[in-house]
């Protein structure tokens, strides 16, 4: 965010005093994310904690515990990005210098899809956020 939103950057703060104090270092990075109510993120997990801070409207989380990866069929993937084309739609691009990664391809949402034996395990916690909340997830998590 320090480059790309390089104005912006000056009205945020270089951390949140009490994650530094509790984790010990400051923030590795800081991303904005920002979507309408059509945004959708798939399954994935981050190796690192996040604090997720919620500014305007909603956003729903459907969480689950490292200890459920069994249940998302973790499935080894090509990187892509969206790219436009020739006539400035949108596209998947593969990248194929990298490569393959993890990635959960069950959806909490469509239980009965791309299933594992223990999917049907997995307990998802569902959360919503309203402007003004803070979560704090946990590396790993789901």
């Amino acid at each position: 965010m320090r480059g790309e939103y390089s104005k912006l950057y000056s009205d945020i703060a270089k951390d949140i005093p009490w994650a530094t104090e509790a984790f010990g270092i400051g923030p590795d990075a800081i991303n904005l994310w920002i979507g309408n109510s059509l945004s959708v993120t798939s399954l994935h997990k981050d190796n690192y904690e996040n604090i997720y801070c919620q500014v305007r409207g909603k956003k729903r989380f459907v969480l689950l515990p490292p200890v459920e990866t069994s249940c998302v069929n973790m499935t080894y993937l090509k990187q892509a990005v969206y790219a436009r084309d020739s006539e400035n739609a949108f596209g998947l691009v593969p990248d194929v210098s990298s490569d393959k990664i993890p990635w959960p391809i069950w959806d909490p949402d469509r239980p009965d899809v791309n299933q594992t034996a223990f999917s049907h395990l997995s307990r998802p916690l569902r959360v919503e956020l309203d402007p003004g909340d803070l979560l704090y997830l946990p590396a790993l998590c789901v």
